[in-house]
């Protein structure tokens, strides 16, 4: 996960395994409804001010040939959001974006 302050706010990126219609369905459960799976930014307000998220392609990586896994960027930029909103934000979008394992 990366981090970036901009002029506008906080910028965060991660490189995660999923498609756009994952995305889409993961952000809909964080957001409580429906989200295009189009993978144009979606604005989100906050009590105090607002996160663009956006979801953009990456190649896919394969494993021993066999296996070959999504991968996107995806793109939390926040604007106006205090710390301890924008950590709390971010602490729901890990929750809603896992996925069952070990």
């Amino acid at each position: 996960m990366g981090e970036g302050n901009t002029s506008a706010g906080l910028r965060v990126e991660k490189t995660m395994t999923l498609t756009r219609a994952e995305f889409a369905t993961s952000l809909a459960a964080l957001l409580g409804r429906p989200v295009a799976a189009d993978g144009g930014p979606v604005r989100v307000a906050l009590s105090e001010g607002v996160v663009v998220l956006s979801c953009e392609p990456l190649a896919a990586v394969r494993l021993g040939g066999l296996l070959e896994l999504p991968r996107a960027r995806v793109v939390l930029a926040f604007e106006g959001v205090p710390p301890d909103s924008r950590a709390a934000f971010l602490q729901r979008f890990d929750i809603a974006f896992q996925r069952g394992g070990g």
